[in-house]
């Protein structure tokens, strides 16, 4: 039996997010930790735990994430989709990206050595959008909906530690204010989606399309020097 999630239940692990990020990226610089300490351990193992401690199966957890077929042809279709919208604004706006210095100081800064930017972007690829997905609209929206402002407020949330990478790349104050407002839009989109089919699906293939448009253009961007 699913345990009741309370708002507090849902905010608590999501003010936990921030703080982690937070940590690995401006008190120890490091990227590595955050791969861990969030994306592994809290984004997955915490759910996973929980899930245990309270006698689900790993079928029983998958399901109450919403990894189920509903909404996996839709979310295939927006994945895509969203794959070809970081391509498309480099293409006629370059200037919300960063220059390739601008993307190499900040991967250094983050304790990623010359050799690691490949690895970093396979693992960010593979892995960013989907554990965030399944913890913030899988195991935070699971169970009983939420309201508008538990909704509201997680969404804040998870915008609020990518103002920390957005600072670092946006080549503008503009341009960080443009993208911390797509950003929020995004987390509010993927939770509608939630809602909407019952399902993980969408915003996982949504938010992973995304990531890996915007990666091909720093990847693009690396390869020129």
């Amino acid at each position: 039996m699913l345990p009741r999630m309370t708002s507090l239940n849902r905010l608590l692990p999501g003010l936990a997010a921030p703080l982690l990020v937070a940590a690995g990226l401006v008190l120890l610089r490091s990227a590595p930790f955050v791969f861990v300490a969030y994306h592994l351990l809290l984004c997955l193992l915490v759910p996973l735990l929980q899930a245990r401690r309270s006698g689900l199966g790993f079928a029983a957890h998958a399901r109450a994430l919403g990894l189920n077929r509903r909404g996996l042809q839709a979310g295939l279709l927006l994945g895509l989709g969203s794959a070809l919208v970081p391509p498309l604004a480099f293409a006629f706006a370059p200037s919300l990206f960063p220059d390739v210095e601008r993307l190499r100081a900040a991967l250094a800064g983050w304790g990623l050595p010359p050799a690691a930017p490949a690895l970093f972007l396979f693992f960010m690829a593979v892995f960013n959008g989907p554990s965030e997905e399944l913890f913030w609209r899988g195991w935070l929206l699971r169970g009983p909906v939420p309201g508008p402002p538990a909704r509201v407020a997680l969404a804040l949330l998870f915008t609020s530690y990518h103002v920390l990478t957005i600072g670092r790349l946006a080549p503008t104050p503009a341009a960080a204010a443009l993208l911390v407002a797509g950003t929020l839009l995004g987390a509010l989109a993927w939770t509608w989606m939630r809602a909407r089919w019952q399902s993980v699906w969408p915003a996982l293939c949504s938010h992973t399309g995304i990531t890996c448009g915007y990666l091909y253009v720093c990847a693009r961007l690396l390869a020129e020097t």
